[in-house]
């Protein structure tokens, strides 16, 4: 199979688990669903892109800032990280649906945060935990028991 055609069949994937976590968090099969049938394969296609990848990996490929950007200089390399940042994001978004649910967070706002998790990585966890940090005040919960 092609590298395009992994890419376009790994971003179509991700779309039901991510519409799942946004609009359907409290549905008993969302985890369930989103784990099993969207994080799990794209991990297993990481697996593979990385592995078959190897053999263009040199021992130092992550020491510096030019190794890194030569090893993402193919295509299939791109593709892989690319994977690695679907599967993280997608795992993120379930955490942070799964803990908003927990702490009784509207789930309209948690949608703000992931969608800014599945643009944006990091980003959207940022806002996540600003929108977790208010909620825990107003609750009067330790910072920390629910994590």
């Amino acid at each position: 199979m092609s590298s395009d055609t992994i890419f376009s069949i790994v971003n179509a994937w991700v779309l039901p688990g991510w519409l799942l976590i946004a609009l359907a968090p409290s549905w008993r099969y969302t985890s369930r669903l989103v784990f099993y049938l969207a994080i799990i394969p794209l991990t297993v296609t990481y697996a593979y892109l990385l592995i078959s990848g190897l053999d263009n990996m040199s021992a130092d490929a992550f020491s510096t800032l030019d190794s890194v950007v030569a090893l993402f200089s193919s295509p299939e390399a791109v593709l892989t990280g690319w994977v690695h940042y679907l599967a993280f994001d997608l795992f993120t978004g379930l955490m942070i649906a799964k803990d908003a649910r927990k702490l009784k967070i509207n789930q309209w706002i948690v949608i703000i945060p992931l969608f800014f998790t599945l643009m944006f990585g990091p980003f959207g966890l940022l806002l996540y935990a600003i929108i977790r940090l208010i909620r825990v005040k107003q609750a009067g919960v330790p910072m920390l028991s629910n994590i």
